[in-house]
């Protein structure tokens, strides 16, 4: 009898799964979608704190051609290099308004002579404004901080406004100025508390300034 072989199907290599260092199994990346891979396209990311502290070169050009290549410093030598005003260490930006041009000499004097420092820093604020060494991404930073500020203090002014006619209340009633930690307290009540509390201390005034009831000797009244 010949020997029959048999047809057996060819086994497919098995795909090592991946896993991460916790043992869990790693999901595959899905796709970029064409419409998110135009965004990242155009998308340009911001500089870093290193870039932002350096000089570009259309800046220190700008700067060479107003100073006429002479130290602002002294007067007499040949500038050789940009000085940040207000030091690159205390987040001083590479923007014009915080760029001199100095000799190396009056550069490193300044570096080391933190009077010399400030009064340069006194004049650039004199000239160009409190913020000079300012970069645009500080001034979006800036305005934000200036803009949530104001958005607490119109709501702490809004509500003041709200509680005014409660505090003239309890001060009539106490006879004097409600003290700081007191309005404070009337501050943190919220409008359903607030109402509950002003029922109570009007009420509380009304029956106060009815007079009591008077009886006679052996008259019966009732509760």
């Amino acid at each position: 009898m010949s020997h029959q072989t048999f047809w057996k199907p060819e086994k497919k290599p098995r795909q090592k799964k991946a896993y991460s260092s916790l043992g869990q199994r790693k999901k595959d990346k899905k796709p970029v979608p064409e419409w998110k891979k135009d965004i990242l396209s155009h998308h340009q990311s911001r500089p870093n704190t290193k870039e932002r502290g350096e000089f570009p070169k259309d800046v220190i050009a700008e700067l060479i051609a107003d100073s006429n290549g002479i130290c602002e410093c002294c007067k007499a030598a040949e500038a050789t290099t940009t000085h940040h005003v207000y030091p690159r260490g205390r987040k001083g930006r590479g923007v014009k308004t915080n760029g001199l041009r100095l000799c190396w000499p009056c550069h490193d004097r300044i570096q080391i002579n933190e009077e010399l420092l400030q009064f340069w820093i006194s004049a650039f604020r004199d000239k160009y404004g409190d913020y000079f060494w300012f970069d645009e991404q500080d001034w979006e930073e800036h305005n934000r901080k200036l803009a949530a500020r104001q958005r607490v203090e119109f709501d702490k002014n809004e509500r003041l406004n709200s509680i005014k006619p409660v505090i003239e209340l309890i001060t009539s009633a106490a006879g004097r100025t409600l003290k700081a930690r007191e309005v404070r307290l009337l501050e943190a009540m919220d409008d359903k508390e607030m109402l509950v509390f002003t029922n109570m201390i009007s009420d509380a005034l009304n029956n106060f300034s009815k007079p009591a009831p008077s009886y006679g000797y052996g008259e019966r009244f009732e509760d």
